[in-house]
């Protein structure tokens, strides 16, 4: 199992969305990647996550993806891809993992959870699972890539019994 790091910030009070929903998402991330060394490893693995509000996560989103505007989450991975690689083949050799960083911004998944009729820790669910993919080394800047990355979401998003976001 993978220790999650979870800071969460005040305007998350009240969304029913905690360490145990979080941890969940991690861990069927994790499955639906198909990625054995990591749902049962034998180092420790980390990722810390944030539930923060849309002023920090515009901030990170100028400084590091140069985009003046707020987005739902963003993924800073701690692995590259030849780390990866040799995560999956089960040859990475360290005293532990650190994933990387997710932030997911509280007003825009509000919206957008409204938006969609479903609960904010529906969609703060589906957030956790796309950030994890990232880190995992899955991206959407190619067709290809983006379908195969939402059928992993939608897959991990049925197996907790929730709604298909792209279907919308």
């Amino acid at each position: 199992m993978i220790d999650v790091d979870l800071t969460i910030g005040l305007e998350w009070g009240n969304c029913d969305f905690g360490q145990v929903e979080v941890e969940k998402a991690v861990d069927v991330a994790v499955r639906f990647a198909a990625l054995p060394e990591l749902a049962d490893p034998v180092v420790p693995v980390s990722v810390s996550i944030k539930l923060s509000d849309n002023e920090e996560v515009h901030a990170l989103n100028r400084e590091w993806r140069e985009k003046d505007k707020p987005t739902n989450v963003l993924s800073f991975p701690m692995l590259d891809d030849d780390e990866l690689d040799a995560l999956m083949e089960g040859t990475y050799d360290a005293p532990e993992i650190m994933l990387g960083d997710i932030i997911l911004a509280f007003g825009i998944c509000k919206a957008e959870a409204a938006e969609r009729g479903i609960p904010v820790a529906h969609h703060a669910t589906h957030l956790v699972i796309h950030g994890m993919l990232h880190l995992l080394g899955y991206d959407h800047i190619e067709d290809d890539e983006a379908e195969a990355m939402e059928a992993l979401e939608v897959k991990a998003l049925a197996s907790m019994g929730l709604h298909n976001p792209y279907s919308d």
